[in-house]
């Protein structure tokens, strides 16, 4: 799969680096997103020590919107060199995946965690992070 790139890194600045997995997951014309402090993200996050994408995924669903992951598809990966709020140069290498979630929730494990659901024009308005942004701008394009 052929990753997709975002920015480019400045061989005179040193970068923080992240590998991630996020997920989307889209139910009757809704993206399923998780706020937190206020910010709308895709679920996910980091990937742990010894933990396989999938894996990553399933916990951070569970965590942050408390629901079940069923199926996954990949949909692509993105490398972005990006400057955070707090001026930070960051490479994030972020692995993408359509999934379809159990109609079962709990409350998220995550403290501060909240699920909510958007449209598809608001999520475009709502996601700051610019790899989240591209992922939602290749998931609409390969779902239209």
């Amino acid at each position: 799969m052929e990753v997709i790139k975002i920015g480019n890194k400045n061989q005179n600045l040193k970068y923080d680096f992240r590998e991630t997995c996020f997920g989307i997951c889209y139910i009757d014309g809704r993206l399923y997103l998780t706020k937190k402090n206020g910010e709308i993200y895709l679920p996910g996050g980091g990937i742990e020590k010894d933990e396989s994408h999938v894996e990553t995924l399933k916990r951070e669903f569970l965590e942050e919107i408390g629901c079940e992951i069923v199926k996954e598809n990949k949909l692509c990966d993105i490398d972005c060199y990006w400057l955070t709020r707090n001026k930070k140069n960051m490479e994030s290498l972020t692995h993408i995946y359509v999934v379809e979630i159990s109609d079962v929730f709990n409350n998220p494990l995550e403290a501060g965690s909240e699920l909510i659901r958007l449209s598809i024009d608001e999520a475009r308005l709502a996601l700051k992070l610019p790899y989240q942004q591209k992922a939602l701008e290749v998931f609409i394009n390969k779902k239209l």
